[in-house]
């Protein structure tokens, strides 16, 4: 209802009234004696709104009269007035206020408050709202109809063109109690209702009785269309939206619109789950998660109910019991599978694979394992492979009073693939169920999938897996043979290419193969993979990572990791290294989130420690950072990353001392004792300039004739205070892709003496970097 016309000519009198047709009501007609008439303001299926005057208050206020064809029927008529007068005693800043409830000439009109602004359906004309409004939006509503509810009102009817929306932003529920008239209505109803039948719940479709949480799926198909810009169940017949809205799930929002968050997505999946008894069971609770989301608290902690405690899962390392310990490689595969279904679903915090890793063969309590992980559950387990027989037994235990709370034995022979994967699902989706964790239904399709049909191709792709973990050159190797192996009898198997992908990675990170001849290899097999398969999470981290470090594309980088997030939200290192990204976008406090939500998931991993260090460093908090990295190097007192990073973080925070030190593991050449004391001495007589002019010194005789890198050269010339050779690695580095070279505009601001530097800044734009802040 937006704003009309001024009133008629002042001293006009007029004595019509509704004995005309509604449809031709005209500016000044006079209704009941109370109110004029000044416009047309909507029509639908239930009726017509005029924008009046109240005549006795002098205010404006909005006319619904209901429709002749159901006005004639004495008992629409009474249920209308009945209903109309129960949403009158409503009284809540989110839902029109309704003034009077009356009859004129035997029809009866709803007077009510006068919203300014548009409905949301107007507003979706002008394309999707961004996330953060639409949880607003949303919060408002669930907040009037939780008020509703409470008083036994249900809506039945709520749609984007019956929420309206203020300039100043508040959201207005319109039309309470009319919804229920239309239960007479049959699926031939004209093409006007049709939206409508679209935000039917599947209860309300199939007739059956229903309560509030009607009202909560019709609220969670506004939600997806606020964020989709379209409706999630469409078609071009009622018959059709109802037959999507009963069979069938929406596509994803995240494949939508990717910088989605998975966290609201499941929000908005929770509310539409087909099954009533496994939605929110109140507005309250989905007002609870969306605030946590418009909070920025992550991970959400989605449930069923708002009581229950965080649903945190790690599961440990099965027992092989076989008499041939070289099937450990299968019962490895069996967990990870395991694992690796757990972890698709949004309502689960669980452990990765690498720090559960880490207590295999553990003589520790199941209690003790759990503290060090931060968890209340754990899934243990054992099997036997001899020959095709199988055996698994496997138990989720509450950690806390070390309680089984399920178990299961499994025996059969694996004459099929599709035998070990049936009893992988069924674990996951047994262990889901009894910790009351909700799976949306696009979870539930990427947890049933079967990947593929080959035993063989199977067995193989778990041996490769195994040598990729090991890490060494050789192992790298049997794993490439392995895959390639799999691939002539399997070439349509996506996870095949994923893995030559990362088998190639690793030998090109490890420095087994030269760039030139592993970065091809890597590219072309994660094309593959994609192709084949674009709902694989590790093929979509991996492409992340690529368009981060090879490409310094920051947008299809954001978006292939938040894919990967979408697919598997507890991947550790996915959040570990889309922090890094948010860092470089200068998004500091999102980095920080991600950051952390990737130590919960993965808190042994020596990567997620060093991201952790790394992320720390570059958002600008040195001594949260210099304290892990100290803590970590007293294992490890030659680690390169851990000194690079002590080094940069003591010259911040002005510790010289421990920046000198380091700084001896980091060079590209050996250190010797004399050359070491000497900076020392310069340091303590002279100061960290000096010192540091000492050591580019030194430096540049050795890049003379050996490759350094570049950023690394411009932050030492920056210390020992020669700019313009700062500026001139800083340029090398633009020029030969240093993948460092991407924290150069981070929160650490270690850069900031160039940032006046005209050429600086052209790399800085060059590199679609946000300028230093």
């Amino acid at each position: 209802m937006g704003a009309g016309a001024g009133l008629g000519p002042e001293g006009a009198t007029f004595t019509r009234t509704l004995e005309i047709p509604l449809h031709v009501l005209k500016p000044g007609t006079i209704i009941a004696g109370k109110y004029r008439i000044i416009e047309e303001i909507g029509q639908g299926g239930m009726g017509v709104v005029y924008k009046a005057e109240d005549l006795k208050l002098k205010r404006c206020v909005a006319l619904k009269f209901l429709p002749p064809h159901l006005a004639n029927s004495p008992e629409l008529k009474e249920r209308f007035l009945i209903e109309a007068q129960a949403a009158a005693a409503l009284s809540h800043p989110n839902i029109c206020v309704i003034h009077e409830v009356g009859e004129s000439e035997d029809r009866p009109y709803i007077a009510m408050e006068f919203v300014e602004g548009e409905t949301l359906r107007n507003r979706l004309k002008r394309g999707p709202l961004k996330p953060e409004e639409a949880v607003d939006i949303i919060s408002q509503v669930a907040a009037g109809l939780g008020e509703a509810h409470n008083k036994g009102i249900i809506h039945r009817d709520i749609k984007s063109a019956n929420i309206m929306v203020t300039p100043k932003g508040q959201a207005k529920v319109m039309d309470f109690g009319l919804a229920k008239l239309r239960g007479g209505s049959s699926l031939t109803r004209s093409q006007t209702t049709l939206g409508t039948v679209a935000y039917m719940s599947p209860e309300q479709a199939r007739g059956e009785e229903v309560d509030q949480r009607t009202d909560i799926w019709s609220l969670g198909v506004v939600l997806y269309e606020l964020l989709a810009g379209r409706l999630p169940f469409q078609g071009d017949h009622d018959q059709t939206v109802i037959y999507s809205i009963l069979h069938k799930e929406p596509e994803s929002l995240v494949r939508i619109c990717p910088s989605l968050s998975p966290e609201l997505e499941h929000i908005a999946f929770q509310a539409l789950t087909k099954k009533a008894a496994d939605r929110y069971q109140t507005m309250e609770e989905f007002q609870e998660d969306l605030a946590a989301v418009a909070e920025g608290l992550k991970p959400l902690k989605a449930r069923s109910r708002p009581s229950e405690p965080e649903k945190s899962v790690a599961v440990l390392p099965f027992i092989n019991d076989s008499p041939d310990q070289e099937n450990t490689y299968f019962i490895n595969g069996v967990m990870e599978e395991i694992l690796s279904n757990l972890q698709k679903i949004k309502a689960l915090r669980v452990i990765s694979r690498t720090s559960v890793e880490q207590y295999r063969d553990s003589k520790k309590s199941v209690r003790e394992i759990a503290e060090e992980l931060g968890v209340n559950y754990i899934v243990e387990g054992s099997a036997q492979k001899y020959g095709d027989a199988f055996r698994l037994r496997v138990q989720l235990i509450k950690a806390e009073h070390e309680a089984h709370l399920w178990g299961e034995s499994f025996k059969q022979k694996i004459t099929d693939v599709e035998d070990i994967f049936d009893i992988q699902i069924r674990i996951a989706k047994s262990i889901a169920e009894e910790l009351r964790a909700v799976i949306s239904p696009e979870e539930k399709k990427l947890i049933e999938k079967i990947p593929v049909a080959d035993l063989t191709v199977y067995d193989q792709y778990l041996k490769a897996r195994s040598y990729v973990y090991d890490g060494r050159r050789e192992a790298l190797n049997k794993a490439i043979e392995y895959l390639n192996s799999a691939i002539e009898k399997n070439p349509g198997w996506a996870p095949l290419y994923a893995g030559l992908a990362e088998a190639w990675l690793w030998m090109q990170q490890n420095a087994f193969e030269q760039p030139s001849v592993a970065g091809p290899k890597i590219i072309e097999n994660l094309n593959k993979a994609l192709a084949l398969d674009p709902d694989l999470g590790g093929a979509h981290y991996l492409s992340g990572m690529i368009a981060h470090l090879v490409d310094w594309d920051w947008e299809r980088s954001e978006r292939e990791f938040l894919k990967a997030l979408a697919i598997n939200p507890n991947d550790g290192l996915s959040r570990g290294f889309y922090a890094q990204l948010l860092l470089i976008l200068q998004r500091k406090d999102e980095a920080l989130a991600q950051n952390e939500l990737a130590l919960s998931l993965d808190p042994l991993n020596p990567m997620i420690k060093l991201f952790n260090i790394g992320t720390l460093l570059q958002a600008g908090e040195c001594q949260a950072s210099l304290s892990f990295a100290e803590e970590a190097l007293a294992e490890d007192p030659d680690n390169f990353n851990l000194n690079q990073m002590i080094e940069i973080a003591a010259h911040k925070l002005k510790q010289y001392d421990k920046a000198i030190r380091a700084v001896r593991h980091v060079l590209p050449f050996p250190l010797e004792d004399d050359e070491y004391r000497d900076i020392e001495r310069i340091y303590s007589e002279s100061g960290i300039v000096p010192a540091y002019e000492k050591i580019v010194e030194r430096l540049e005789k050795y890049a003379e004739s050996n490759p350094v890198g570049p950023h690394d050269m411009a932050f030492r010339y920056l210390i020992a205070n020669k700019l313009d050779k700062a500026m001139d690695w800083i340029e090398k580095g633009y020029e030969m892709h240093d993948p460092l070279m991407t924290y150069i505009t981070t929160p650490l601001r270690i850069y900031d003496p160039l940032t006046d530097t005209p050429g600086f800044l052209d790399i800085v734009k060059k590199m679609k970097l946000p300028l230093p802040k």
